[in-house]
């Protein structure tokens, strides 16, 4: 009973706090917390020992949050992630530094504050952004570079913390250097055993098919990497996560994540309730002014900061809101490093209450903020100053009873080299420069913008094209895009891609000429080949499909 009695109280006060972030519509983690901060108040100290427990949920999330990062995806924007990123952290750590330091916090505690206030939060966001279809997307591409060399920078601020407590000692510039150096090692040394053992190893383990010894291999990777790189001086769970991002482009990744995600979540909840114990409400209560008046701070700057680097890396308009707006919470990783920070002397309880409160402030205003896009970014376009930018590579008024193709992605660009072959007239509307260049080269007309920009049609003469084809996964930019060219150019036939039911009822309503679907294409395509390895002829193969996609066409 010592043991178990603590165990249930834990996860009582996670269940309550989820129950109420579920009907606030909050992020759980931030419910997690606040029952933490309830419970904390009214439980003996046995059961907020036992929450020692909850490392192992800190060691796992930030593991399976490896797992879904790929670095793959980070080659598209690679440029703007990594030097982008890194000059936010810079920037927004630097001002706030000052900014602290002006409301009387030591200069120590300053640095170590703003520097987890600099960071953003990557369940958060690749949440937001795959629950609203846009991690395909520009921006959603952007943000999710931009938060992986972010969650990657935590590993040399966690291996400096330690040195910070050294201040005033002889040598420091050496130990951080030393430090520095000895992150670095660690980063390259995950990723050569990420490219070599690692992925022979999960590999011969998946060869069993057994997932429990999937799932024990998994937990055990995840845990020895801790212990690895703890003994390094380095952040156990900032260890599990390299092991999650070295293992993210093997082909069993999936399996992994799937795998480990039942225990994490259990793991998760008692971490975040075991840091709501380390809120004293009387402290919140007496700092509440200095924790809005920080988390206010926070977000404006944040924003502000992301974009006018976004777009000075050539990203404008709403690609630049978005990307803003989107990265202008705290993340889970201030957590981490507040707890480091509390565990080495170097923040005080107190402070941490403060930079726990100044985060989960900015997690639960951050669905507003990703509301907030698209009607701010409809003021700010009638500044010129804030135009989206374009750049055209043809003579626009020569263009008449053309196609335009807006994106030339993984779709747009087998409907390019379609017409390519009819010599069809077309015109691509992107926003990739490597894209733009290989079109420019093989001379096809194309006009280097944000294609989610309503302005933009007028650029490639909407007025005089025969179709237009909406080939970007922005489903809130695909409508703008419609109900412009409607109004401007009515008699232009509009083809539209959707991935979710809710999207096809919507472009139903919006009369579109022709939506299509990918994964209903694909049911038809297996529906075909399947009923034709049964023996059917094609008559009744066709007569079966026709009438499925009446019957689609009509829900």
């Amino acid at each position: 009973m010592e043991f178990v009695l603590p165990l249930f109280l834990l996860i009582l006060a996670a269940v309550c706090g989820g129950i109420i972030a579920r009907v606030l519509k909050i992020s759980p983690l931030v419910g997690y917390i606040v029952g933490g901060v309830v419970f904390g108040t009214i439980l003996p100290p046995q059961v907020k020992n036992i929450a020692r427990l909850s490392e192992i949920g800190m060691i796992l999330l930030l593991f399976s949050i490896g797992l879904e990062l790929s670095l793959t995806r980070l080659s598209r924007f690679i440029k703007i992630a990594v030097f982008g990123s890194l000059a936010q952290i810079v920037l927004v750590s630097l001002i706030l530094f000052f900014f602290l330091q002006s409301l009387g916090f030591e200069p120590l505690t300053a640095f170590v504050l703003a520097t987890g206030f600099s960071l953003s939060s990557t369940a958060i966001v690749v949440k937001v952004l795959g629950d609203r279809g846009e991690l395909d997307t520009i921006h959603g591409g952007i943000s999710f570079g931009w938060l992986l060399v972010q969650d990657l920078a935590v590993i040399p601020i966690m291996v400096v913390l330690p040195v910070l407590g050294q201040i005033g000692e002889s040598g420091l510039f050496l130990s951080i250097a030393f430090s520095l150096a000895k992150a670095l090692g660690i980063i390259l040394g995950a990723i050569l055993l990420g490219k070599t053992i690692v992925p022979y190893l999960i590999h011969k383990i998946a060869e069993v098919n057994s997932r429990e010894l999937l799932t024990i291999s998994s937990v055990g990777l995840a845990l020895g990497t801790a212990v690895g790189t703890s003994l390094l001086g380095v952040s156990p769970s900032l260890g599990a996560f390299l092991a999650g991002v070295v293992i993210s482009e093997g082909q069993e990744h999936h399996a992994i994540f799937a795998e480990t995600r039942p225990l994490r979540d259990l793991f998760v909840a008692l971490f975040f309730v075991s840091l709501g114990f380390l809120i004293t409400p009387s402290v919140v209560a007496g700092n509440l002014g200095i924790i809005f008046l920080l988390a206010a701070a926070v977000v404006v700057l944040k924003i502000v900061i992301t974009f006018l680097i976004t777009t000075a890396f050539g990203f404008k308009g709403r690609t630049a809101v978005a990307n803003a707006f989107g990265l202008g919470q705290v993340g889970e990783f201030s957590f981490v490093i507040y707890s480091a920070a509390l565990a080495l002397g170097l923040l005080t309880r107190d402070n941490v209450t403060i930079g726990i409160g100044v985060t989960l402030v900015t997690l639960i205003v951050s669905p507003l903020l990703f509301r907030a896009i698209l009607p701010v970014w409809r003021k700010l376009k009638k500044f010129k100053i804030f135009s989206p930018g374009e750049k055209c590579f043809f003579d626009n008024e020569s263009l008449e009873n053309h196609i335009i193709i807006c994106g030339y992605g993984r779709v747009g660009s087998w409907v390019g080299k379609a017409l390519e072959n009819f010599n069809i007239p077309f015109v691509v509307i992107e926003y990739d420069r490597g894209i733009v260049s290989e079109l420019r080269e093989k001379g096809i007309p194309v006009l280097y913008g944000d294609p989610g920009e309503v302005e933009i049609l007028n650029s490639v003469n909407v007025q005089a094209a025969k179709v237009l084809v909406l080939a970007i996964p922005d489903m809130i930019a695909q409508e703008n895009l419609i109900t412009y060219a409607q109004t401007l150019a009515p008699q232009v036939r509009i083809i539209s891609r959707v991935h979710r039911g809710s999207d096809w009822e919507k472009f139903k309503t919006l009369r579109v000429n022709k939506i299509v679907q990918p994964e209903f294409e694909a049911a038809m395509a297996i529906t075909r080949s399947i009923l034709s390895s049964m023996g059917k002829d094609k008559v009744q193969i066709a007569d079966i499909v026709k009438k499925i996609r009446i019957s689609h066409a009509k829900s």
